[in-house]
């Protein structure tokens, strides 16, 4: 019994200030189809959030109103951010990152891992200290106690399985 009563009361208050909320959205956002929409979600959230009693309703629904305006500022902002930002990639032509790219090169990595781990484990630290942390050959091999040509070897030899295993032409 209380549901229904609530529900006739936001029918009525819908009836009584749709148009004015209609005219309000309008005047700030210069889109009647925008303004629809916007009074329409203003509505399911009354509907949604039934429990406040106001002393002054349209107060209330005109504040939610003036929130939504501000919502769609923030959210029309980011948008027009993000499609400035898209354009200077299109513009310099920079890849967009993809899920099937951001996937694709998961899967890359998990296959590089697998091979660096069938290397011997001098061979493997030698080939992530040159390519990954970007070490020199020099102290590299001061740390190994090996000769400069020796570390070229491993990271060869680690390079030669890798594109073997990867697929990839020598």
């Amino acid at each position: 019994m209380r549901s229904n009563a609530m529900s006739e009361d936001l029918r009525a208050l819908s009836r009584r200030l749709r148009p004015a909320l209609i005219a309000f959205f309008t005047r700030r956002l210069r889109d009647p189809a925008l303004a629809e929409d916007l009074t329409q979600d203003l509505f399911c959230r009354l509907a949604a959030n039934p429990a406040r009693d106001s002393a002054n309703p349209e107060a209330y629904v005109f504040q939610i109103a003036a929130n939504l305006v501000r919502d769609h500022y923030r959210r029309e902002t980011v948008r027009g951010r993000y499609r400035r930002i898209a354009e200077l990639a299109d513009d310099r032509e920079i890849d967009r990152i993809d899920a099937e790219r951001t996937l694709s090169g998961r899967e890359n990595v998990g296959r590089v891992a697998a091979v660096l781990n069938t290397l011997p484990e001098r061979t493997r630290n030698i080939f992530i200290l040159y390519r990954l942390e970007g070490m020199q050959r020099k102290p590299i091999a001061d740390a190994f106690g090996i000769s400069v040509s020796a570390v070229e070897k491993h990271i060869a030899s680690a390079m030669r399985l890798l594109l073997e295993e990867l697929g990839m032409p020598q």
